[in-house]
C-alpha cells in the first residue's frame, strides 16, 4: 500500500505535537520516606510548577496523610516503597530514607525505567554505591545524589573564585566542622537480633558512618575544588565523648593526599555544639576564607579583599536549585552533575576514613580498584 506525502506529513506532525505535550505536560513524582530530611524535599518541590507529586510511601500512615493535606491533590499513598517504584504515574522517584535502604531501593527505581533523586550518601558502602552507578549507566536514566550544599551561596562563591584562579592551583585545605548531637526525634531502628531500639544515625548498619551521614558535604566541597581523585588518607576517631551505646564516631581527623598533590586537613566532632567551624584553602598565589561575618575574603601578597564575583543560580533554597536543574536534566535527557560518579568521590573520603580507623592503616587509591 502507497502512502502519500501529505500523510506523511500529517503522521509527523501529530507526532511532533504528542512529544511536544509530552514535555509539557507536568513530570509525576513520588517520594518514598517523609521523616525529617522530607522537610527540605516537599517545600521545594512545592515552589516549582512543571511536577506533580502522585505517589508517597513511609511506614508510618499518619505521615501520608499529613502530606496529603498539604499538598493541591491528593497523591496515593503506599507503605511498600516496590508499589510506588510500580506506579505508572510515577516518572520520578524520590529517596529520602536512611542510608542503609539507598542500595535495594535505587536499583529497584532504576530497573523500572524511573529517573531518580536519591538522598546523600549514594550508598554504606562502596560495592553498593559501584552498583548504584553502573546501573544508572545501564539504565540511561537521569540520576541526582543529594549534595545540595553544591547549590549553596557560600559554597558556589567558593567554587566560582577557584574556577577563576584566583588564587592558582589548590595545594591544601584545613577545613573543620562542629555541631552538636543528632536530632533525638530522629526515627528509630529496631534491630531484629535484640529488638533493641536506637537512632539510626547512631548506627554503622544504618548510616554507615558519621563521615557517609554529615561529612560528605564537605568532602564533596573539597573534590569539587581539587579536581582530582583521592591518592591515600589516614585517619583517626572514635566514640569519645557519648555513652549511649553508638558506633558511629563523634570525633574524626583526616588527611587526605590527592593525585594532584593536594592535601585535605579535616576535623569534626558533634559534641561541640556553637563551636565556629573553619575553613582555609591555600593556592600557589594566593590563600581564601571566610571570616566571622561569613564574607570570602582572598588574600594575596599579604593584602585581604573581598571577594566579588557573579553567581547564577536562579531564586530559592539550595533544595529549589537542586531540583530546577535536576527537572531540567530530565526533560532534556541530560546527565546531571551530581550523579553517581560525582557522588562516588567525596565518598571515598568516607569509606577510607572507615578503613583506616578500624584497620588502623593508610588506605591507597588502590582500596578502590
Amino acid at each position: 500500500m502507497s502512502v502519500s506525502r501529505r500523510e506523511v506529513i500529517g503522521t509527523l506532525s501529530a507526532l511532533g505535537a504528542a512529544a511536544l505535550q509530552a514535555q509539557s505536560k507536568p513530570l509525576g513524582v513520588g517520594i518514598i520516606g517523609l521523616g525529617n530530611r522530607s522537610s527540605a524535599h516537599l517545600p521545594a518541590l512545592k515552589q516549582l510548577s512543571d511536577y506533580k507529586i502522585t505517589a508517597i510511601c513511609d511506614i508510618q500512615p499518619d505521615r501520608m496523610e499529613k502530606v496529603n493535606d498539604q499538598l493541591p491533590s491528593k497523591a496515593a499513598t503506599y507503605v511498600d516503597y516496590r508499589e510506588l517504584i510500580r506506579d505508572p504515574n510515577v516518572g520520578i522517584v524520590v529517596i529520602v530514607t536512611p542510608g542503609y535502604l539507598h542500595h535495594d531501593m535505587a536499583i529497584a527505581a532504576l530497573r523500572a525505567g524511573k529517573d531518580l533523586v536519591l538522598e546523600k550518601p549514594i550508598a554504606v558502602n562502596y560495592r553498593d554505591a559501584l552498583d548504584i552507578q553502573r546501573e544508572a549507566e545501564r539504565s540511561g536514566r537521569i540520576v541526582a545524589v543529594g549534595m545540595q550544599r553544591r547549590y549553596s551561596n557560600a559554597d558556589a562563591e567558593l567554587q566560582a573564585a577557584i574556577d577563576d584562579g584566583m588564587i592558582g592551583p589548590v595545594r591544601l585545605i584545613t577545613y573543620s566542622e562542629y555541631r552538636g548531637d543528632w536530632l533525638a526525634r530522629s526515627w528509630q531502628y529496631t534491630d531484629p537480633a535484640t529488638g533493641q531500639k536506637a537512632n539510626w544515625r547512631n548506627l554503622k548498619k544504618t548510616a554507615g558512618s558519621t563521615e557517609l551521614e554529615f561529612c560528605v558535604h564537605a568532602f564533596a566541597c573539597v573534590c569539587n575544588m581539587v579536581k582530582a581523585p583521592l591518592a591515600r588518607l589516614s585517619a583517626t576517631g572514635g566514640v569519645v565523648h557519648y555513652k549511649d551505646g553508638r558506633d558511629t564516631r563523634d570525633m574524626t581527623a583526616i588527611l587526605v593526599e590527592f593525585a594532584s598533590g593536594a592535601r585535605l586537613n579535616y576535623s569534626f566532632s558533634c559534641f561541640a555544639q556553637g563551636a565556629p567551624g573553619s575553613m582555609v584553602v591555600i593556592g600557589d598565589r594566593g590563600v581564601l576564607h571566610r571570616d566571622r561575618g561569613g564574607q570570602l575574603l582572598c588574600t594575596r601578597g599579604g593584602k585581604a579583599g573581598p571577594v566579588s564575583l557573579p553567581l547564577h543560580l536562579g531564586d530559592g533554597t539550595p533544595e529549589v536549585r537542586l531540583y530546577r536543574e535536576f527537572l531540567a536534566n530530565v526533560r532534556a535527557r541530560k546527565p546531571s552533575v551530581i550523579g553517581p560518579v560525582a557522588a562516588i568521590e567525596p565518598a571515598k573520603i568516607a569509606y577510607g576514613a572507615e578503613i583506616s580507623i578500624t584497620e588502623n592503616r593508610i588506605v591507597t587509591a588502590k582500596d578502590f580498584a
